[in-house]
């Protein structure tokens, strides 16, 4: 079979012909692109190919729309593309890398590295970027529009703004400046109600703007009286207020408290039963206030949760067109995929999810990839993020918020970050092509056991069923008794680290990084002290080296529930003799 020719030798020998080339008035994230794209061809080739913002005789890599384009015979739909789509594409001896202009040529230029030079940036200081004497390119016509526009994460190390913006996050948790397209900016991220309606101003003149429980008003552990045509004013003045003083933002929200408490009141309820589901005064209630603010506002969307009590979708009300629906799957089961898991709380979502399909134009999911009261347990689910994915997906939803634990510590927090963001951009990457390439960049000659202890704890969910969420304990002090930390699974474990550990005992920043991915297994040993460490000095001498191993990673937080320094409050609630 005969090769065909590059089309293109990009660079050869640490000299290149070519000229990156973009219009005098790009963005700034075009003007960074230019820069990234220049930067790490150098860092593979060598090579470092000029800068021009006006088009040259030679040989040209076109970032971005402009008059360089236009020179060439090619058609671009740029309007078609968004902010965030983008072409790479041949152009005879040329190579256009164009998009839109906030995000869409940034993206193009790190694709491009990415697909087609084999660049990864797996954490913020461990990336891959290949050494080639010469870059030669064949024919290429690529075109991506997204298919999440919202793309975020808040595990701890992916808030890091060229780590993010590399691995094309553009949510509201990544630190991304002007250079990098700004990110998408949620006013009040999340349960607002009482800074709508602040109970300290209102409630002691105007109880009935609050919710009324078993006859009695309160701002207790409770909600908005959403039926109130005042409450409706109030809130509607207050997210003028936000958004004049944040005019960045693109997304207000305008959501429940994290708690139940309802409004029970006869308004509030004939709503809730003519619309068979707490989400009917919910959304009736935000679609007022999208309308009130739509004019002064066009850019901006009003946010609401379909989270716990209003998570059932309603059977007449629609959201407006300004308006999104977060949807939130706390209850569910993440250690099988959603669509296949039998668990009853996984088929209810699947039923609501497919409702808010059909009658929402912009569905959000909030999903949970972490269990909340101990960041540091074995939480095997990262077999069944992709499937997830691509599941929401399938339901119409244009956006993920894939909650993490949002301080340094958490199990494989850096492994879960990067697994998160390559999905959340390419859902339907290899997903065992992307972990292997993360363990090995990560952890070197210590992957192979890393990996076999992730496969063994995955093999037990899925071979016994086990179902976990991500509260698994009843609170952050209980002892973690999940189905899947046998005997049998942390002896394996353990003997998995060693193995680890061994192959990497002469490289001492190989050597903290798998003894930070052990601490997962001391944490269980530790807790469960009994069963697993009854020699108190074996039990001391383990939580002494949890402890060092610890802090060296700047472990902050054992769980949700744990203020810092949550680290040190935990390891003084140890016991401290045998005797106790």
């Amino acid at each position: 079979m005969e090769t065909k020719p590059p089309k293109i030798k990009l660079a050869s020998s640490q000299q290149s012909n070519y000229t990156i080339v973009l219009a005098s008035d790009c963005s700034p994230s075009e003007q960074y692109a230019a820069e990234e794209l220049q930067g790490f061809l150098k860092q593979i080739s060598r090579a470092e190919l000029p800068i021009s913002h006006t088009p040259v005789g030679g040989p040209m890599v076109v970032v971005g729309n402009g008059p360089a384009v236009e020179e060439l015979p090619v058609d671009i739909d740029f309007g078609a593309l968004g902010d965030e789509g983008f072409v790479i594409k041949t152009v005879g001896p040329n190579l256009v890398l164009a998009g839109g202009r906030l995000r869409g040529t940034l993206y193009a230029c790190y694709e491009f590295l990415d697909r087609f030079l084999g660049c990864r940036w797996f954490t913020p200081e461990v990336s891959h970027i290949p050494n080639h004497d010469t870059i030669e390119l064949l024919d290429i016509d690529y075109q991506k529009i997204p298919a999440l526009e919202y793309r975020d994460t808040d595990y701890y190390e992916a808030c890091e703004a060229e780590w993010a913006a590399r691995n094309r996050l553009n949510g509201h948790f990544a630190d991304l400046q002007q250079k990098h397209g700004g990110h998408i900016t949620y006013e009040g991220f999340v349960h607002t109600f009482n800074g709508l309606v602040p109970p300290e101003e209102y409630f002691e003149d105007h109880p009935e703007y609050f919710s009324e429980i078993d006859g009695q008003r309160t701002c207790e552990q409770a909600q908005l009286c959403l039926t109130n045509p005042e409450v409706v004013e109030i809130a509607t003045d207050r997210v003028r207020q936000w958004l004049r003083q944040n005019p960045e933002a693109s997304i207000v929200s305008v959501s429940q408290n994290d708690s139940y408490g309802y409004c029970q009141c006869d308004e509030c309820q004939a709503l809730a039963e003519h619309e068979g589901s707490q989400s009917g005064p919910m959304l009736h209630f935000v679609n007022q206030i999208a309308d009130n603010i739509r004019d002064e506002f066009p850019q901006a969307a009003v946010d609401t949760l379909a989270y716990q009590y209003s998570r059932k979708p309603p059977k007449h009300v629609r959201p407006r067109g300004n308006v999104i629906v977060r949807l939130c799957s706390i209850e569910c089961c993440f250690t099988h995929p959603l669509a296949s898991c039998d668990l009853q709380n996984n088929r209810l979502f699947t039923e609501d999810i497919q409702r808010w399909a059909e009658i929402c134009n912009r569905l959000y999911v909030w999903d949970y990839v972490t269990n909340f009261y101990h960041f540091l347990l074995p939480f095997p689910n990262l077999y069944s993020l992709q499937p997830n994915v691509n599941f929401f997906i399938g339901h119409n939803v244009k956006g993920l918020f894939e909650e993490g634990n949002s301080t340094k510590g958490g199990e494989f927090g850096r492994l879960r970050s990067y697994l998160v963001a390559r999905c959340l951009w390419d859902p339907h990457c290899d997903w065992e092509q992307q972990m292997d390439e993360f363990l090995q960049a990560y952890y070197g000659p210590a992957a192979k056991p890393i990996r076999q202890y992730i496969d063994m704890l995955h093999q037990k969910v899925a071979q016994d069923n086990i179902h976990l969420g991500g509260c698994e304990s009843s609170n952050v002090l209980a002892i973690p008794t999940s189905a899947h930390l046998t005997e049998e699974t942390i002896m394996a474990a353990d003997k998995f680290f060693d193995g680890a550990e061994a192959a990497v005992a002469d490289d001492p920043k190989l050597l903290l990084r798998v003894r930070a991915a052990r601490l997962s297994v001391q944490f269980v040993k530790i807790v469960r002290r009994d069963e697993f460490l009854p020699d108190w000095l074996e039990y001391q001498s383990l939580v002494k080296q949890f402890a060092e191993v610890a802090r060296q990673c700047d472990v902050q937080k054992m769980g949700f529930a744990y203020e810092p320094p949550g680290l040190e409050s935990w390891l003084q609630s140890l016991p401290a003799s045998g005797g106790e």
